[in-house]
């Protein structure tokens, strides 16, 4: 079973959207194992963080340790310590690596190596990377015997600082926007490249719940089946209701909530889980209450000659639904091929839609 597959049937199976992050960082360990000696506070790292995964294995989708925390414990033992924790989660939970990744060619193939070998390197089942460098920094951890892997490319991060770059406008869209059409656009490649049973997407997106314009936008951009990684919510001031509202696709998914400090710092780090869980669960009942009431309510009704154009466009397939990359990267849910209009009887079709479009404005 793919990394994402894993994600969904596990998102399913205990209904939550709850990631739980794991971030021995040196203010949550005592401070007099922290400086006693490497093997000392490498020792309290794995105790704290095993204390989190005892108090939250029944509400979290995944867990997401971050690399960073784990290297500076020491040279020693800070990734043996890494190694120690991952080893510790349960089988069935997945487990997505917070490493940021972002290099090309012999370079990332090393990290997917470290980030995925169950022998020697990490076991990861997932990463987060950073895409700047394109399809050639992302490929080695999605293809080849890593297909089955998984990774959340960088898109519109939580940090104010992400302004200066990831929101800068190109022509017709922002940077993060492009990023968002890239990702499914090169889920599609490596699935041409590494074919496997598996139809789900191997990239997902970091876009911080901070930001739920830019998250909405990223979610339109790249479709519903991607999924999101949505940190910011708490300490960093992420409105959970306004990023659900944004963030979920149709079905009320497709998205995952990390929370980090929330819960380490919790006197109950299972109740606090609990509440995230539940709170999640309502933000999501809420959001899909709200487009059901949108759908139920009556519109204005299609007139008959939109109508016979719509079917008309279907039947000669010059019109379809689905799930379609555009040159400019984006996903469309439809493609409309105006091209296809080459015959006698279509052109007189196109010429009295139109005729009708005019005569029916109220401009006139």
């Amino acid at each position: 079973m793919s990394f994402f597959d894993q994600i969904q049937s596990r998102s399913e199976s205990i209904n939550s959207l709850l990631c739980v992050g794991l971030d021995p960082h040196q203010k949550e360990l005592p401070a007099d194992q922290w400086s006693a000696s490497e093997e000392s506070r490498c020792e309290a790292a794995y105790q704290f963080c095993k204390r989190i995964i005892d108090a939250t294995a029944e509400h979290t989708v995944c867990y997401k340790p971050n690399a960073a925390f784990f290297e500076a414990l020491g040279t020693k033992l800070g990734n043996v310590t890494l190694r120690r924790v991952i080893d510790a989660i349960p089988n069935d939970i997945p487990v997505l690596l917070d490493v940021k990744r972002g290099d090309i060619g012999s370079t990332a193939a090393a990290y997917a190596e470290a980030c995925y070998e169950e022998k020697d390197g990490l076991n990861a089942g997932g990463v987060t990377l950073s895409p700047l460098m394109g399809w050639d920094s992302v490929s080695p951890f999605i293809t080849g015997k890593y297909a089955d892997k998984g990774a959340f490319v960088l898109c519109k991060t939580s940090n104010p600082g992400s302004n200066d770059i990831l929101a800068l406008n190109l022509q017709q869209q922002t940077v993060f926007e492009k990023i968002a059409g890239l990702a499914n656009g090169w889920s599609s490649s490596a699935a041409s490249d590494s074919p496997t049973s598996s139809t789900t997407p191997r990239l997902g997106l970091v876009v911080g719940a901070t930001d739920p314009s830019a998250l909405s936008k990223a979610r339109k951009a790249a479709g519903s089946k991607l999924w999101i990684l949505a940190p910011g919510v708490g300490a960093q001031g992420g409105d959970l209701d306004a990023a659900c509202r944004a963030g979920l696709n149709d079905e009320g998914t497709g998205m995952l909530i990390p929370v980090s400090r929330g819960i380490s710092r919790a006197t109950d780090p299972a109740a606090e889980a609990t509440k995230l869980k539940e709170g999640i669960n309502a933000a999501r009942k809420a959001v899909l209450d709200e487009r059901g009431e949108k759908r139920e309510q009556p519109g204005d009704s299609i007139a008959p000659y939109q109508k016979e154009f719509l079917e008309f466009s279907l039947k000669e397939g010059v019109l379809k639904f689905g799930s379609f990359v555009l040159k400019s990267g984006r996903t469309s849910p439809y493609f409309f091929n105006a091209g296809l209009f080459s015959s006698g009887s279509a052109l007189h079709k196109l010429g009295k839609a139109y005729a009708a479009a005019i005569m029916s404005s109220k401009e006139l």
